[in-house]
């Protein structure tokens, strides 16, 4: 008989280890279950008895298994069994520069081809929803940070309630950029389509930059790039601005790389900043990828085993610098979060994808949309075939380390946009609280994008690897460019966006403590986001609203208000301190003409301006008394 050798115990504690994260895994995705074996009944309820023993297996193993690799396989065989050809480039090529000013123009050229309609109808959206609701943060933040920056996150929406800007995303840092296109007089409109376009070009040459140095190859990627500028996720969210905000993400995986390579303090700085400026940008996408660049840097950290003490100040400066510069927004968060409360798991479940939602096209997709399965909200996320060609062309063996790290960060990504379906949030949702102010997981489906660009460009340094000479190389690139942008081509259906508000808040200007209620106020709180557009003009506090997170004491106002102009619906109105009462019939709502014409008999009101706006009536009315 042979005699276990510690070798042997090793092998056994690694396939103990995977055993135990997969019943750990299963329990917290299943509920729990019980075995019986040998007459014993053995109950799983929850993960954590699995979790401690795996704490325990991990314990021993690292204990005994010094200089052992994982299930007892040598590092060099390790080596054999993924070659490491993949290097990461700590300096920059030659050249350098001037490529990313070609790659720039280039992206520049292929969305300007790809987004002709819109660049064309400069003051048009896709629709009068959430693209309005973006100008009104922007112009917010743009107008707040110079009059009362103290009182940024007090939006002049739900009045009286404060810090109504936490209820979605600020958007702070792409409003602060827009900031001097609206002081110098530009439209809102075409400030909010010139900051959509800068998203998607400026996270094209993020990701072209942070491919190049991964592959070594310029055009490879700019091929990734162009591939990540017009991922398909980004039509299915055409709406949603802070949803294209993704170049500090690649940003922030360039600073990863060149740190954990040298160490150096630079590095380290950049790091923090680019996570910072992504919170500043879009939360969602600041929360994800935190978890994400965690997994990337613990296979970095594996990959290059640099000394651990030559990092640990240069880190922990970086952590220090990127908690200073988020407590602004974290404290106005923290202290709106008791009036918001958490996510409830039943709306997070619906915004949990499930695997068949890969196969669902966005409603924009030329080539797609009538082929598959049909989009649904927030869950649309087939990534279209140039990603999933070139991505399985550069997932393919040999299978250098480098990109082992990415397949481990590509399969944390997928996980968790399935959410509450998946393995991983389960657990981020119970154990990490800014991920139960999160509404849609699926959005990591943004994060799956970024790491099949990744991939693409190995396959296309693969695809261009395979030619003999430069005039196959230079034909090649072009085919492997204009395939990404057929596959991506979308087909935009835009509406006009008013250029002007309606003339009766002319009549509001020098009144002090105005407060508005705007009218006819609808059930569906996306109804008032033409009312918050109309206050770039003028700013006025207003009880009503739209957000992410509705307040209770809007909720409240709206079923009081369900008699107006009645004394029970006027009172209600006088109770939150409102002076002055707008209604628009040319936004088409229902009822507005019967309205309008009980507020006009209402011994609670007084006409003081009658309008025509978009050829229907708008007037303003101020309270001629209060009700007995």
């Amino acid at each position: 008989m042979r005699r276990m050798t510690r070798r042997h115990i090793v092998v056994i504690l690694d396939v103990l280890t995977a055993g135990l994260i997969i019943l750990a895994a299963t329990i917290a995705h299943g509920g729990g279950f019980i075995v019986r074996f040998a007459g014993i009944r053995i109950s799983f309820g929850t993960p954590t008895r699995a979790l401690l023993w795996l704490g325990v297996a991990v314990v021993v193993r690292r204990a005994l298994g010094r200089g052992i690799g994982p299930f007892g396989i040598g590092r060099a065989q390790w080596r054999r069994l993924a070659p490491s050809s993949d290097s990461f480039l700590v300096r920059a090529p030659e050249g350098f520069w001037r490529r990313t000013a070609f790659a720039s123009f280039g992206m520049a050229l292929a969305l300007a081809i790809l987004l002709h309609d819109q660049l064309l109808h400069m003051h048009s959206v896709p629709d009068l929803g959430d693209p309005l609701f973006s100008m009104w943060r922007i112009g917010w933040v743009a107008h707040e940070i110079v009059t009362d920056p103290a009182h940024l996150f007090d939006a002049n929406i739900f009045y009286p309630e404060r810090l109504t800007l936490t209820l979605s995303d600020p958007m702070i840092l792409p409003a602060l950029t827009a900031a001097p296109l609206l002081a110098l007089g530009v439209h809102p409109v075409l400030a909010y389509n010139l900051l959509f376009f800068s998203g998607l070009w400026l996270s094209g040459i993020a990701t072209s930059l942070l491919v190049e140095r991964l592959t070594g190859s310029s055009r490879a990627a700019f091929v990734a790039g162009l591939m990540y500028a017009c991922y398909s996720y980004r039509f299915d969210h055409y709406s949603h601005l802070e949803l294209q905000m993704t170049q500090w993400m690649p940003l922030g995986l360039l600073a990863l790389h060149l740190f954990l390579s040298t160490g150096r303090w630079p590095h380290a700085i950049a790091l923090a900043l680019a996570c910072v400026a992504q919170l500043y940008s879009s939360m969602y996408y600041a929360v994800f990828f935190f978890v994400y660049a965690t997994v990337i840097g613990i296979g970095l950290l594996i990959i290059h085993r640099p000394p651990i003490r030559r990092l640990v100040l240069p880190m922990a400066t970086s952590v220090t610098v990127a908690a200073l510069l988020a407590i602004p927004i974290a404290r106005a968060f923290a202290a709106a979060q008791p009036a918001k409360g958490d996510r409830g798991v039943d709306e997070v479940t619906l915004y949990s994808a499930t695997p068949i939602d890969y196969l669902r096209a966005h409603i924009y997709s030329g080539l797609w949309r009538h082929r598959i399965l049909p989009a649904a909200p927030e869950r649309t996320l087939f990534p279209g075939a140039a990603p999933l060609a070139l991505g399985a062309i550069g997932l393919a063996p040999p299978l250098g380390a480098m990109r082992l790290a990415y397949t481990a960060g590509l399969l944390v990504s997928f996980d968790g946009s399935l959410g509450l379906n998946g393995v991983l949030y389960p657990y981020l949702y119970r154990w990490f609280a800014p991920v139960r102010g999160l509404r849609a997981p699926a959005r990591f489906g943004a994060i799956v994008g970024l790491t099949l660009s990744i991939f693409a460009g190995f396959g296309a340094r693969r695809v261009l690897r395979w030619c003999r000479s430069r005039t196959c190389e230079h034909a090649v690139f072009a085919v492997l460019i204009a395939f990404v942008m057929i596959d991506a081509w979308p087909v935009l259906t835009l509406r006009p966006v008013w250029t002007e508000p309606p003339t009766i808040y002319n009549a509001l200007k020098g009144t002090p403590g105005v407060i508005l209620a705007e009218t006819p106020m609808l059930d569906d709180e996306t109804g008032n986001i033409p009312f918050m557009y109309f206050s770039l003009w003028h700013w006025l506090p207003m009880v009503n609203g739209y957000s992410g997170f509705i307040p209770r004491s809007y909720a409240d106002l709206r079923k009081e208000m369900a008699t107006f102009p009645s004394a029970e619906g006027v009172a209600a109105l006088r109770k939150r301190g409102v002076t002055h009462v707008t209604i628009n019939c040319a936004l088409g709502y229902p009822g507005c003409d019967s309205l309008r014409g009980e507020m006009r008999y209402s011994p609670y009101l007084r006409l003081i301006a009658d309008t025509q706006w978009q050829g229907r009536p708008v007037q303003l009315y101020e309270f001629a008394g209060s009700p007995p």
